[in-house]
């Protein structure tokens, strides 16, 4: 047996990927590739958003109380890995990555047009989880494109992408 201790979280991944919205008081909106969330209970609905303290996305949260969760679909791959691999502190990633914003019904982080769907949350509780806040979060909207989802499941047209380590997975069903 291989002692994976300090690697543990690798025997979780694949995890589907999503792309992470908020802004700032002054409505200055960021978005940053994630993949560490999970449901936390249904009743009431509620998720967990686990985000390293030394991001950007960290701070806004904190200062918000706010972000959404964005689903994307294949084809954005590449708005994927900018958003994953630059700092919103530095440079505008909608613009780099080509996004386009849409209005969330719920709460001021932006959503993203084009992704399958879409999570609302505004913030419950921050529990310090090592180097990461662990974000818990009441859901307050949550929509789907039923081209994706149907009879709740993820149709093959959408094959959710899943990060592991550097790599984006597809599965196939």
């Amino acid at each position: 047996m291989q002692n994976l201790k300090e690697n543990f979280y690798r025997l979780l991944h694949p995890k589907i990927v999503f792309l992470l919205t908020s802004t700032n008081k002054n409505g200055k909106d960021n978005v940053m590739a994630c993949a560490w969330a999970t449901p936390a209970s249904e009743e009431p609905p509620r998720v967990i958003v686990c985000v390293s303290k030394e991001h950007y996305t960290a701070e806004l949260i904190l200062e918000t109380g706010e972000f959404a969760i964005n689903i994307p679909t294949k084809d954005m791959v590449k708005a994927i890995w900018i958003c994953g691999s630059k700092s919103g502190r530095k440079i505008d990633k909608f613009k780099e990555a080509k996004l386009k914003k849409l209005q969330a019904s719920k709460v001021s982080a932006p959503l993203i047009e084009g992704c399958a769907g879409f999570i609302e949350c505004k913030l419950k509780d921050v529990i310090d989880a090592g180097e990461c806040h662990a974000f818990l979060a009441d859901v307050v909207s949550c929509t789907v494109d039923g081209k994706y989802f149907k009879k709740g499941v993820w149709t093959p047209e959408i094959i959710p992408m899943h990060l592991g380590g550097k790599n984006i997975v597809y599965f196939n069903f």
